[in-house]
């Protein structure tokens, strides 16, 4: 690959990219749902340009592992009674390996890409909480922020940003800052939400990266962040009972005392499990699935759009047991062996490993990966491992997919999206296979 012949669209691809990290979190007046369409079409655009610059070269037993699971992916949808809405939804899974592979080389060549991805997200978590402060008077609850939708949402986001930006290495001093003062504002924003899993996913993450990139001389620099965003959250705390530094562990022993139940302690997590492992009653569609957006044809509603908060259970909603299996063997075809890496590529391995492990737990957790703001980190992550290995590591022979096929694919996407701008809503030709009795979710 030689980008140096194509500045214009490398340029192209660094702004788009940073497109879709706003993107991915600005608010859509009318339906918060309608943003991933559009996000969707943001990435296939991103692939189409990455094209440009980059082939496509994978593993046969990667290229057999994704053939499986899209095959299995296409028939559960076909099964379902609504294949457009239900493939509108799945392609979103379809497209990450693409981005992955597409990625990969380009983070190895263009040392501006992964940068260019942090600017836009320190920006990203500023602007958020500029205009959280700016809109303050006008909100009435902030468990239901205007810009996220829910303050479990925002704290995702804010966490998974900030752990997007500890890897800061070769970077020049005003670029470090940057960087420092979006991570406290990101940590504040966690802190002050009060969510635990964000919080836990966040620890978790961090403490990957750094073992594996060895900073431990950084962890008193990154214990002073801490404090004062833990500072800063109790400053700003607005009182509400299901939010807050203090809240978010107040909560668990309030729960436990009140309710006496581990369901109650976690917010209603497990009632949300229990409910879709009961719609899951039929053997069809354990082993098959009930296509892309599942949880919308087993009526696991109740008036909003619920999904398990599992992102096992999400997997088994709509491809099955079976697609749950093929898509845990295509992700570890995307996960290196540790002989495999670069010691010189450290600070990518601890980040694209630290993403990983924050993408897992709120998956595992709060259904984060439910959303595809947050497998466009996912990618990105996978993207980063790849870029960490040897050239020509593992797996058989490399095999080159042709572009112009990938492209076509690429743009009936884009085109299927707009079609199917609503595909999230409740359809008419529901097949009745089970009546709802989930119950909404808990607070955070």
């Amino acid at each position: 690959m030689r980008t140096e012949s194509t500045p214009p669209v490398v340029f192209l691809i660094h702004l788009l990219a940073a497109g879709i990290v706003f993107l991915g979190w600005w608010p859509v007046p009318g339906s918060f749902f309608l943003l991933e369409p559009a996000l969707f079409c943001a990435i296939a655009l991103v692939c189409l340009l990455l094209l440009r610059v980059t082939a496509v070269r994978i593993t046969r037993r990667s290229m057999f592992a994704y053939g499986a699971f899209a095959v299995w992916v296409v028939f559960a949808d076909a099964l379902s009674g609504e294949f457009l809405p239900a493939l509108a939804r799945d392609v979103h899974w379809l497209i990450l390996p693409l981005l992955v592979v597409l990625y990969k080389p380009f983070f190895a060549k263009n040392e501006n890409a992964l940068k260019a991805l942090q600017v836009a997200v320190a920006f990203s978590l500023i602007i958020i909480a500029y205009r959280l402060i700016d809109g303050a008077d006008a909100v009435f609850d902030w468990v239901k922020l205007p810009i996220f939708g829910n303050i479990r949402r925002l704290a995702m986001t804010a966490g998974l940003m900030s752990v997007f930006l500890y890897l800061d290495a070769g970077y020049r001093q005003s670029e470090k800052w940057l960087l420092v003062l979006a991570r406290v504002v990101g940590l504040s924003l966690l802190f002050w939400s009060g969510s635990r899993g964000a919080m836990l996913a966040w620890l978790l993450a961090l403490l990957m990266f750094i073992h594996l990139t060895q900073q431990w001389s950084r962890w008193r620099g990154w214990s002073l962040e801490i404090g004062v965003a833990i500072a800063l959250s109790i400053l700003f705390d607005v009182g509400n009972p299901s939010m807050g530094f203090f809240g978010a562990f107040l909560r668990s022993w309030s729960s436990a005392v009140t309710t006496g139940t581990f369901d109650g302690v976690s917010s209603g997590r497990m009632s949300l499990w229990l409910e879709t492992l009961a719609a899951l009653h039929d053997p069809r569609i354990a082993l098959l699935g009930a296509g892309g957006n599942g949880f919308v044809r087993l009526h696991l509603m109740f008036g909003q759009i619920f999904h398990p908060h599992n992102i096992l259970l999400q997997a088994v909603s709509d491809w099955g047991l079976g697609g749950l299996l093929l898509l845990l063997w295509l992700v570890g075809q995307g996960v290196p062996a540790r002989s495999e890496l670069r010691p010189e590529k450290a600070g990518m391995t601890g980040l694209g490993a630290a993403l990983l492990v924050f993408l897992l737990v709120t998956g595992l957790l709060d259904g984060g990966l439910y959303h595809l703001q947050y497998l466009f980190f996912a990618a990105i992550a996978f993207a980063l491992l790849a870029a960490s290995t040897r050239e020509g590591a593992s797996g058989w022979n490399r095999v080159a997919v042709p572009r112009p096929g990938i492209a076509v694919l690429l743009v009936a996407a884009i085109l299927l999206h707009g079609v199917m701008r609503d595909y999230r809503v409740e359809w008419t030709a529901l097949p009745q296979a089970r009546q709802h009795v989930a119950s909404p979710p808990g607070p955070p």
